[in-house]
Parts: structure tokens; C-alpha cells; sequence
């Protein structure tokens, strides 16, 4: 888990030990092991490639561009950055 601020709260921890769950803290700001900039890096590119030109057409290719992302994508993306899948 990153390490913003609302994540360190001791209700944070309670609720993911509760669902026995490991929890483990990424160093200081690590993209590396940041599976939500490979999320991001699909969203961009895909709105890139709509071109939308109006708000409008931005806020739906928001909509389409995160639909797109799989389940799949996030497995992939948490195994590329280390972190545990199981």
C-alpha cells in the first residue's frame, strides 16, 4: 500500500488484518511499485487516442477508458511491482 496519509490510519489496519490480509507499506513515493501509475499510463493513452475536444467528450472518454481496464490489467500490474497476489 502506498504510503498517503489516509492509508496509515489505525482503522486502516484494523479492517485489511480483520480480512486477513497482509499489509505491506511501498517505500517513500516508488512508481515502481506503484501499481496505480500502470493504471493511469492505459487511461492517458487511451484518451489520447479519442482526442476528445469538448468536456463533454473528456468526461465520457474517462468513463469508456477506465471501463476498459481488466481485471486481468490490475492482477498484471500488482505482480509487475512486486507486490503479493495471493
Amino acid at each position: 500500500m502506498d504510503n498517503a496519509k489516509i492509508h496509515l490510519g489505525e482503522m486502516v489496519r484494523e479492517i485489511i488484518e480483520q480480512e486477513k490480509a497482509r499489509l505491506i507499506y511501498s517505500p517513500p513515493y516508488s512508481p515502481e511499485f506503484s501499481p496505480i501509475e500502470n493504471f493511469w499510463s492505459k487511461v492517458k493513452a487511451m484518451l489520447r487516442k479519442l482526442k476528445a475536444r469538448t468536456y463533454k467528450d473528456l468526461i465520457e472518454g474517462i468513463e469508456l477508458a477506465m471501463l476498459e481496464v481488466t481485471q486481468k490489467d490490475i492482477r498484471n500490474w500488482f505482480t509487475h511491482c512486486c507486490h503479493c497476489t495471493s
